[in-house]
């Protein structure tokens, strides 16, 4: 069985398919029809609901979610809140109301998730008393992952910006409960000759959440041919856009363990399932351009719900943060039955879509080496929109100032390849070099033998040849001529 909350309301579920979404459990199952099918990929955002998180020190947070991708059995445990749980007894929330007030609202569908968006800006920045009005950078990017099909962004804004003038929603809305319910106490799953029962068995198809690492290792010995759900961004999609039907999943996201972040002197550890929101504020101290590389990726939906071991292990070669580990030389913790074993990311990838992942593993962690005083890590992504786009080239550059010359010179692309790989003759042609522009000038001109690209809808591959070299010259510019590189709006990282 699996428990949740919806709109403050406890519900308990054991007769369900394992892969249904959330979207589908909310319109067919308890008729919340609000809520919008759109895309059915995560990009329009007219799906949009608030995930309800409280931390130990009581701290109630709320997220932007796509239900249409989310599995259902992924919010076992959590509280979700629909825009049905906005309002009570008349009082629309704040954003509802200014949205009516600023005629906000055009054709109505996409209406709703936009709603939700700006409901978790307001709860976070303005219930909680933190700011009396949001910046446009919040707005933005709160509706970074919602579109507006009628372009009615104009009237949107200026909702979003009046919402903090209006009343507060009602103490008696399903917004405003604090915590949003208490779950009822679920024994340990039963375990059986070293089996554990699952927590759904619906006509043959198979749903497991386990609590621990020590049950996930139990199920995988299993069954180990089970699909592992991280966040789910990109898997998700195999069952609302291929019409695949998974006969065993299991859940990942009650694992405490793989959601931690530790540090040591010399390396940070990511648990498999850091959502890329939670990761940025660890990743900024340390390695700033990667944390800035986290607001181009997807849109706040996604990331509230991506996970960094799941864009590892989901081995794409159009991923964005694999190439930036592979600069840092991160190592891949895979885990198993068998014990914990270390990988070099540079031989993680093994071909496109493959990993050397062995049956019943998983990857538990990402141990990431910080840099040095002399090390220098370079960013970049290529893409036809700000955010919530796919890269046409993503960059990532490591390397070292060595007594004045570049050493340890580490470049990694993605989409430029079946798999994330490494620019070896351009980073053969920077060591040694005087650490200078000119150095990445000639480099630049070797960036054609490292890569064969294939045209695909986002690029040729002389666009995307033409790309990687010149951004091999503006890490030069980085570190010798910043001024002379103009970047649009708040984001060093702008679309190229």
């Amino acid at each position: 069985m699996i428990q949740f909350s919806i709109n403050g309301q406890l519900v308990k579920e054991d007769k369900i398919d394992p892969n249904w979404t959330v979207l589908r459990y909310l319109r067919t199952k308890i008729a919340l029809p609000a809520t919008k099918e759109g895309c059915a990929g995560g990009d329009c955002g007219a799906c949009s609901i608030l995930m309800v998180e409280q931390d130990d020190s009581g701290v109630v947070s709320f997220q932007a979610m796509n239900a249409c991708i989310a599995l259902l059995g992924s919010i076992d445990g959590k509280s979700i809140i629909t825009v049905e749980g906005l309002s009570a007894e008349g009082q629309l929330h704040p954003v509802q109301t200014a949205m009516v007030e600023h005629h906000g609202s055009q054709c109505g569908f996409c209406t709703p998730g936009i709603v939700a968006s700006l409901a978790a800006l307001y709860q976070n920045k303005i219930a909680n008393k933190s700011v009396s009005a949001v910046t446009e950078h919040d707005i933005y990017q709160a509706l970074s992952g919602n579109l507006c099909r009628c372009t009615g962004y104009r009237p949107i804004i200026e909702a979003a910006k009046a919402m903090g003038q209006y009343p507060g929603p009602s103490a008696t809305a399903a917004i405003s409960a604090t915590p949003v319910v208490q779950f009822d106490p679920i024994a340990q799953q039963e375990c059986r000759d070293g089996h554990l029962k699952a927590s759904i068995d619906y006509e043959g198809r198979k749903l497991f959440v386990p609590e621990s690492e020590d049950q996930l290792k139990l199920i995988l010995k299993q069954h180990p041919n089970a699909t592992l759900w991280a966040g789910g961004t990109d898997l998700g999609l195999e069952i609302t856009q291929m019409f695949k039907q998974f006969e065993i999943i299991i859940c990942l996201h009650k694992i405490k363990t793989l959601t931690e972040v530790t540090e040591t002197e010399h390396a940070m550890k990511f648990g498999a399932m850091v959502s890329y929101t939670d990761s940025e504020t660890h990743l900024a101290k340390h390695f700033p351009s990667f944390a800035m590389l986290i607001d181009r990726i997807a849109a706040v939906q996604i990331r509230n719900l991506g996970t960094l071991g799941g864009n590892v292990a989901n081995a794409s070669p159009i991923g964005d943060t694999p190439p930036v580990f592979m600069a840092l030389e991160a190592r891949v913790e895979l885990s198993s039955s068998e014990g914990v074993r270390e990988v070099a990311i540079d031989d993680f990838f093994t071909g496109y879509k493959q990993t050397a992942m062995n049956k019943g593993e998983y990857l538990s962690a990402l141990i990431v080496p910080k840099l040095l005083s002399n090390q220098h890590l370079h960013v970049f992504k290529v893409s036809k929109r700000k955010e919530d786009d796919i890269s046409a080239v993503l960059m990532a550059v490591r390397l070292d100032n060595k007594d004045g010359k570049i050493a340890n010179a580490r470049i990694a692309c993605g989409g430029m390849a079946a798999t994330p790989l490494r620019a070896e003759k351009t980073e053969a042609s920077l060591n040694g070099a005087d650490f200078a522009l000119e150095s990445f000038e000639r480099a630049a001109q070797q960036i054609k033998y490292d890569y064969s690209p294939i045209l695909d809808v986002r690029a040729t591959p002389e666009y995307r040849l033409n790309v990687a070299s010149n951004l091999i010259i503006k890490t030069g510019l980085q570190l010798f001529s910043p001024e002379v590189l103009v970047y649009p709006n708040h984001s060093a990282l702008g679309v190229q």
